[in-house]
């Protein structure tokens, strides 16, 4: 708000030219532009004036990291000025797609679904990434869907004059959905008794542990993969957690289309290709079947160790030979499903010495699916 108060006593050529500073920062990031800013705002009527901006310009703009690319909306008209190529009963809006992804893809992104007024339109971009739309002068409303790993881009009412070319940088941000990190249980199998400790950091917020936890769970853990903590003991240590999820990060080319009447069969072959005993698979099926099998069909995707570090982090101490982590994640499928993955390959514990072992998963309910 200051800054904008004090812009609006500058003269018109003042302000355009901060105007173009301030962009050519936002688009290419270029370090010049402190300096750029600084030079002009010495110029400005009053030194008090030039302080304030420079104190708030510095706070606000110098983060490249918090700003950049980012910060900018996801539909930006740059540019619109008269094109002689056209004629005056004809408009072009020229669409940007600045995302890497786009860039990167040569021409092989697949088809980007869109409409402008609610009528249909299929972009296929070629290595430029650019795509031009001719229409008639008026205004117009843009919807834009990429891909499932990203969140849609709707446009306000944009007026395209006769005779007018209007570009506009078209940037997808990536989707993501709250989720609940279901029922992470870990089961810790020392040769002997071991005094341990076990601390999780969810990416989100515990919404539940049992048993309490305080900073950890700190306990005697036994050869039969119990915990015995202040007194008492128990099967496993269990948590669950609220977190946000990137949908980038979800590969639906790799994974299992399941049918419900599939769906036991398929838990047991998998967890035992993963080498869980008895007990393991039993207390996984009972937990993740029922709520599966209310499914005509559903994909299933598991993800191994590493990759389980973005729901959260798990340490034990003493660290145990080898720590096995897998969560599963999953969601339901249309009765004709658009996607065709490659079974996965299934990793498997190795059950020697001290290790520990701990599965989890989660349903994805607002992914969309192309």
């Amino acid at each position: 708000e200051l800054v904008s108060f004090f812009v609006s006593k500058l003269p018109f050529n003042q302000i355009v030219r901060l105007e173009k500073v301030i962009f050519q920062y936002l688009i290419n990031k270029t370090e010049p532009f402190y300096n750029s800013i600084v030079a002009l705002l010495k110029q400005l009527y009053m030194k008090r004036v030039y302080l304030l901006f420079l104190l708030i310009t510095s706070s606000v703009f110098c983060s490249q990291d918090e700003i950049g690319i980012k910060s900018l909306p996801p539909f930006m008209v740059i540019s619109s000025g008269k094109d002689p190529s056209l004629k005056e009963n004809e408009a072009v809006f020229e669409f940007e797609f600045m995302n890497d992804v786009f860039k990167q893809a040569n021409g092989t992104f697949p088809v980007i679904q869109s409409s402008y007024n609610q009528i249909l339109h299929e972009i296929q971009l070629d290595s430029s990434a650019i795509h031009a739309l001719k229409v008639t002068p008026g205004s117009y409303v843009f919807q834009f869907y990429a891909a499932y790993f990203f969140d849609e881009i709707y446009s306000d009412s944009v007026l395209i004059q006769p005779g007018y070319r209007t570009k506009v940088q078209l940037r997808f941000t990536d989707a993501e959905e709250m989720i609940i990190s279901d029922k992470p249980v870990i089961y810790l199998y020392p040769p002997t008794d071991l005094a341990i400790t076990a601390t999780v950091k969810p990416k989100g917020a515990f919404t539940f542990t049992y048993p309490v936890y305080e900073n950890g769970w700190k306990g005697i853990a036994h050869p039969d993969g119990s915990i015995t903590i202040n007194q008492s003991t128990y099967p496993y240590l269990f948590w669950e957690a609220k977190n946000s999820i990137s949908l980038a990060t979800i590969n639906l080319n790799e994974g299992f289309i399941v049918t419900q009447e599939q769906t036991i069969t398929f838990l047991e072959e998998q967890l035992t290709k993963m080498g869980l005993n008895d007990r393991e698979k039993t207390d996984f099926i009972t937990y993740w079947g029922p709520r599966m099998i209310g499914n005509e069909r559903n994909f299933v995707q598991f993800l191994f160790n590493d990759a389980c570090n973005q729901f959260a982090d798990l340490q034990i101490d003493p660290a145990p030979e080898q720590l096995f982590r897998v969560y599963m994640i999953w969601l339901p499928l249309t009765e004709n499903p658009s996607i065709v993955p490659t079974p996965q390959v299934i990793q498997s514990v190795n059950r020697e010495q001290f290790y520990a072992i701990e599965w989890g998963g989660s349903e994805l309910l607002t992914l969309k699916l192309p």
